[in-house]
């Protein structure tokens, strides 16, 4: 493994360098090709409509209604807030793109043998369930920097076992619930690996991690509880989130295993003038309800769910709901076959890993998974995984390649040792 010191890409190393100059340009196309386009009517609208309002010192208000709002994590909008158009707010997101991308070649360098390397970042640079959000208004491109940067932190606390990279370590995890809340989850799983697998005091950097990303998220849960009826930390989303995931229209036929925001709409037993908090928790209330009497459903659904996640299901609805998102139809099918491509050596990558490697990437995976069990299974929802798939893969296709390297030449010929990587 390369030294903590090496720098972000080896001038010499003209394959890195190539692959991430590939990666800035389809990032760049990606933009043009977007530029003047509509925002949707979807989650896009709230995002780019909450960073204009916020550019306007409104702050985190409601633009119909006044009231407050927590529909989504506040990092997204923030960054979007200091460009004045729609197409800036793309350019602004591509930026970010780009940045998450130079992350995830720090890790690939750091982490992975030179061959492994070569092809993460390669896979980065190309594949479009990573580079199709960074053109869109919503949070999912943040998700995919943020997870690259805590795999970084976490294998920084691996290497030198100091308070401040597990500092590090936790405002990551931090910024990376405040973008997306389920990334939340990423704070005692990483601490987990933090006690388990780092040298020095492992018992304190593991609470270090934990408090710094408490103090991250401070602020923003302190200004919900203040300002809802009911207690709110991150979002108050999750009602809408339980409710249309747990419906008739999600328990069985096409949408199931899904969310639709069909059965979000009407909420019963709920007055007018109820706010965001409120409403939140009767849809949890009813979705909760709902899977209590559909008990028996429950295990086909989720396996709905994680087939939707794994592209084994459900995948022309899956790609509807990616166009009403705001992504090209063709760019959605890409990346749909670009995971059938990888999954199997992510697997065969995972399998090759150390135990110490690969518990880098085993919180975000179990994140992923308890996301998709519990709620529904969609690209958005696997999106968070995907710096995980692109340096799984590759090690995958390293240790392939040795494989194919020391294999008999002949008969009775001796094996040829592999090249080291």
């Amino acid at each position: 493994m390369p030294g903590a010191d090496d720098c972000l890409v080896d001038r010499g190393d003209r394959w890195i360098l190539a692959g991430v100059a590939m990666g800035i340009v389809v990032r760049v196309a990606m933009l043009i090709a977007r530029l003047g386009d509509a925002v949707p009517f979807s989650d896009t609208l709230w995002y780019t409509a909450q960073a204009k309002a916020l550019r306007k010192g409104l702050g985190f208000d409601d633009l119909f209604t006044g009231d407050p709002t927590a529909e989504h994590g506040p990092l997204t909008p923030i960054l979007l807030s200091p460009a004045t158009t729609a197409d800036g707010q793309r350019a602004l997101m591509a930026l970010y793109g780009v940045v998450g991308l130079l992350v995830l070649v720090v890790v690939a360098r750091r982490l992975l043998s030179p061959l492994a390397a070569r092809v993460a970042v390669f896979v980065a640079a190309l594949y479009p369930n990573i580079w199709m959000h960074e053109s869109v208004h919503m949070s999912e491109a943040l998700a995919i920097g943020l997870v690259s940067t805590t795999i970084l932190c976490m294998l920084a606390v691996r290497e030198h076992g100091r308070w401040w990279a597990a500092a590090a370590l936790g405002i990551a995890i931090g910024l990376a619930a405040l973008a997306r809340s389920e990334l939340a989850m990423l704070a005692p799983l990483c601490a987990l690996v933090v006690w388990r697998h780092s040298p020095g005091r492992r018992l304190m950097n593991a609470g270090v991690v934990l408090v710094a990303a408490l103090v991250v998220v401070a602020p923003w849960v302190a200004l919900n509880l203040s300002r809802f009826d009911e207690p709110t930390f991150l979002t108050t989303n999750d009602g809408t989130t339980w409710i249309g995931a747990n419906c008739d229209d999600t328990y069985s036929g096409g949408n199931t295993g899904s969310w639709t925001v069909f059965c979000a709409i009407d909420v019963e037993g709920l007055d007018d003038d109820a706010d965001a908090s409120v409403r939140s928790a009767r849809q949890r209330e009813l979705a909760f309800e709902y899977i209590g009497d559909h008990a028996g459903r429950v295990p086909v659904v989720v396996v709905a769910r994680l087939a939707r996640t794994l592209d084994l299901y459900g995948v022309s609805n899956m790609i509807s709901g990616d166009v009403g998102e705001d992504k090209f139809e063709w760019v959605a099918w890409l990346g749909v076959v670009s995971f059938w491509m990888l999954a199997p050596l992510t697997v065969v990558g995972m399998r090759a890993m150390g135990r110490r490697d690969r518990a880098l990437l085993l919180p975000v995976m179990v994140t992923v998974l308890v996301t998709t069990v519990v709620f529904y299974g969609a690209h958005r929802i696997r999106a968070p995984l995907e710096p995980a798939v692109v340096l799984a893969s590759a090690v995958g296709v390293s240790s392939l390649v040795d494989r194919w390297r020391s294999r008999p030449r002949g008969r009775g010929a001796p094996a040829v040792p592999a090249r080291s990587t």
